[in-house]
């Protein structure tokens, strides 16, 4: 009994040290746990990215028949006559006039039987070229504004397509398979004929100018004014942008180490990005302007809504895309409408000198109603009889949306109405401009 004592004693001894031990452990022991790392966040694009073909689009149809001349600005008409030519093979183009006078334009542009497809820019070939199917192997780099489809070719002759520049007077030639042109005479012809009457003024402009020659109904529509953060911005268009503030105190300012700078314009409800080491006086190469215009936009997603190339000047490496509504371009003397970029280079590196946009986006309708403009034959009679005004200079006539704010800032309103271009400045027709004569909305 006395070792049974002692064997009890030592295993109580051994439980009381391992329960020590144990403990111990416990108190001191670590996990090892694998590092987890923070998710990497991805920044979203401000909008989708588009391609050339969303952007780079004719904004007007005409049709010269025997007996009258009939028109389209619907999109989906436009779509429908640029499906058909995408299919085309566009083939041995050539220049046949370097420099033409208005009236040889006028003659390849209006005579009947010819179709005219209106683009609000210069379109450089290589461009086009990515939308279309031209069979070449040498594209010229030349811009047009201009197509004109020859529908009833002679019989000997293959059907033509002429592009033209109405700027310069520089004319091309192109030939496409008898058989396009059989499927257009089909397709487009017969819709063509239910379009709207068109009509012009010979004594208004340097080249007729072709309007609708009935009234024009349209909407009237008013969206709440939402704004994508100038933040947002400033993380696209700048490298670890540090916000600071104006000398008002008021306006945000964004800059970083290279020396760019983005600024908020809360009246126009817009941003301005300028890089001042970018500024060169080089001349661009059009088709290059528009497709590093176009690359830089959906860079950042900044198509937030419906902006079409609407020019450049290759010289000044400026480009502007212009905001449209259903089918009608914005103007406004007090919100901004478009997007204006001025291209530049740094170090030998292209990027955009100057960078002026919205940053509003039209999600939210709030209202709308019907409008009635004056009819195209009114409208020619006004802008025939406005004083002081050189009616030679006069390039376009067109309804258009005018831009403006509700006094509380809640609203951006748009009114269709009656615009005409004069040395590329868009102007609203006015009753002040017609005499006291209203065109406004019924």
């Amino acid at each position: 009994m006395k070792y049974v004592e002692h064997i009890k004693s030592g295993a109580l001894f051994l439980l009381i040290l391992l329960s020590l031990a144990l403990t111990f452990t416990i108190w001191t022991f670590t996990p090892s746990h694998e590092t987890i790392e923070p998710s990497t966040t991805v920044d979203e694009p401000i909008a989708d990215s588009k391609n050339t073909e969303e952007i780079v689009r004719p904004v007007k149809l005409l049709f010269h028949n025997e007996e009258e001349v009939t028109g389209t600005i619907d999109q989906s008409n436009v779509q429908l006559l640029l499906d058909a030519i995408q299919q085309w093979q566009i083939q041995d183009i050539r220049l046949i006039q370097e420099e033409t006078t208005p009236d040889t334009m006028e003659s390849y542009m209006h005579s009947s039987n010819r179709a005219v497809i209106y683009y609000p820019g210069l379109v450089p070939f290589p461009v086009f070229d990515t939308m279309t199917n031209i069979i070449d192997t040498t594209i010229p780099e030349s811009s047009f504004d201009r197509i004109v489809v020859e529908w009833d070719a002679p019989a000997n002759d293959q059907p033509a397509l002429y592009f033209m520049n109405t700027v310069s007077g520089r004319i091309y030639k192109a030939a496409i398979p008898a058989e396009n042109l059989k499927q257009f005479q089909t397709d487009i012809l017969t819709e063509a004929a239910e379009y709207d009457s068109y009509i012009t003024d010979e004594t208004i402009g340097a080249l007729p100018i072709y309007v609708q020659e009935g009234e024009v109904e349209k909407v009237s529509v008013n969206y709440i004014l939402e704004e994508t953060s100038t933040a947002k911005f400033a993380e696209a268009l700048l490298d670890s942008p540090e916000l600071t503030l104006s000398a008002d105190l008021m306006t945000q300012e964004y800059t970083d180490d290279s020396g760019a700078l983005m600024r908020e314009n809360p009246s126009t409800v817009s941003i301005s990005y300028v890089q001042p080491k970018a500024e060169t006086s080089d001349p661009a190469i059009p088709s290059d302007l528009l497709f590093d215009s176009i690359g830089l936009i959906n860079g950042h997603g900044g198509w937030t809504d419906n902006y079409l190339y609407a020019g450049m000047n290759s010289v000044s490496q400026h480009i502007k895309y212009q905001l449209y509504v259903g089918d009608l371009p914005v103007f406004s003397s007090t919100t901004a409408a478009a997007l204006d970029l001025t291209w530049g280079t740094d170090a030998g590196e292209e990027q955009a000198y100057n960078y002026n946009r919205p940053i509003y986006q039209l999600d939210s309708e709030a209202e709308s109603s019907v409008a009635v403009l004056a009819s195209g034959e009114e409208v020619l009679k006004a802008i025939a009889q406005i004083n002081n005004q050189d009616l030679s200079v006069v390039t376009d006539i067109k309804p258009a949306y005018k831009l403006t704010q509700s006094e509380e800032r809640f609203f951006l309103i748009f009114e269709p109405a009656w615009y005409f271009e004069a040395n590329g400045v868009w102007t609203e027709l006015t009753s002040e401009l017609t005499g006291g004569r209203e065109l406004g909305l019924e």
